[in-house]
């Protein structure tokens, strides 16, 4: 049979993985259990009956005979007492765990607040920084800008100076001589009055070495402008006769063109009465139409060419379109044989236009380009082409 006794101090039941200790009362406990009770409470007395003991009377160790039979058999009291140990382990860890949960929850708050204190600290560094960077760049400014104001007042310095000794020198140099003489005597003896006269004195030099030069060229200046304008006016004279010269050739152009179209008026009449003449239904003027109109023409026979004026250039790249009559045959009509006569024609003819032959013997027509013909030259007996005794004649 088990034992069913217990520690007091612990209320575990006795059993085989602890040591069971006994004090002379003879109440027993856990041997761990009452050197904590001893070492905790204020005087050593026995847990459960108060008498007075000592660490010298404790049987640190206990041995119980318990049957074999019984050994194999689970112990309810080593199981009761790991339930509850294992119950109060858990006990302890939950309150443990409640306690690290309630710290990581502090924690947490206590992150999230140094964030947000990081945050804003790093705010405040970057709103720190432009601060920095722009009272830097405000300080690099006033920098340039005192730098500016120093060299600017000594240029204002240097310049009221320079104005000083200028004023000075055009004292000297447009002043009186009464004025002249009170600013020397004003300067005094002192070494720095005598370099300052010294300086004036060159100053002065170099004033007259300008003044000779610009005088020089001055007259230099004056002689080539003189020079430019007698060369102008001879350009202008010439000029002028150039123009007049041009008026006059176009005033004789003009003249040329008038008595060019005269002549043409004129020449055109010429063919006209040509072309009528030529519309006479005979075999000269057939012949002679033949040669004009069909293609090929006669060597003999002259394009017309335009004339260029002798002030005019001639273009050689020019072309001109001409158009070559289509070949036509000619059909004789025979017709009987008969003399025409054409009265002249009531307007006057110029002098170019050359003369016609009056006279029966003579040639039909004078055109230099048909002279060599042979339809113009005197027929033969038994000629072809004028099988009667006797040819039309044309009179003009």
């Amino acid at each position: 049979m088990p034992i069913r006794a217990y520690c007091t101090i612990c209320s575990d039941f006795f059993d085989h993985c602890r040591d069971v200790a006994a004090i002379h009362c003879g109440h027993t406990f856990h041997y761990e259990c009452l050197l904590q009770w001893f070492q905790t409470a204020p005087t050593k007395t026995c847990p459960q009956c108060r008498k007075q003991v000592s660490t010298r009377h404790i049987i640190n160790k206990l041995f119980f005979d318990i049957g074999g039979e019984e050994e194999s058999s689970a112990d309810p009291e080593s199981l009761q007492n790991e339930v509850d140990r294992m119950r109060a382990l858990l006990s302890s860890k939950e309150r443990d765990w409640r306690d690290k949960q309630k710290a990581i929850d502090g924690l947490k708050d206590t992150v999230d607040k140094q964030r947000r204190d990081l945050d804003s600290v790093r705010k405040e560094i970057m709103d720190k920084e432009m601060l920095c960077i722009a009272l830097k760049k405000q300080m690099a400014y006033l920098e340039a800008q005192q730098s500016d104001v120093q060299a600017a007042k000594d240029e204002v310095r240097r310049l009221r100076t320079k104005i000083q000794t200028f004023e000075r020198l055009d004292v000297l140099l447009k002043g009186q001589r009464d004025e002249v003489e009170s600013m020397v005597t004003d300067m005094g003896v002192s070494p720095a009055s005598v370099e300052q006269l010294s300086i004036y004195c060159i100053s002065l030099k170099k004033e007259y070495d300008n003044l000779k030069v610009n005088l020089k060229s001055s007259n230099e200046m004056c002689e080539k402008l003189k020079r430019e304008v007698l060369s102008s006016n001879t350009k202008l004279q010439k000029a002028a006769m150039e123009v007049n010269q041009t008026k006059e050739e176009k005033n004789c152009l003009q003249k040329d063109l008038s008595n060019a179209d005269k002549e043409i008026s004129s020449l055109r009449k010429k063919v006209e009465f040509l072309q009528k003449t030529l519309s006479t239904p005979t075999r000269t003027n057939e012949a002679l139409s033949r040669l004009v109109f069909e293609s090929p023409a006669p060597l003999e026979l002259k394009p017309p060419r335009l004339y260029h004026s002798a002030d005019e250039e001639l273009d050689l790249n020019m072309t001109y379109d001409i158009t070559t009559p289509g070949h036509m045959t000619s059909r004789s009509t025979p017709v009987p044989p008969k003399k025409m006569r054409l009265d002249p024609p009531a307007s006057p003819v110029s002098k170019q236009s050359g003369t016609c032959p009056s006279a029966q013997g003579q040639e039909p027509v004078s055109i230099p380009a048909f002279r060599n013909s042979l339809l113009f030259r005197k027929k033969s007996l038994g000629s072809m082409l004028d099988p009667q005794r006797k040819a039309g004649v044309v009179r003009t």
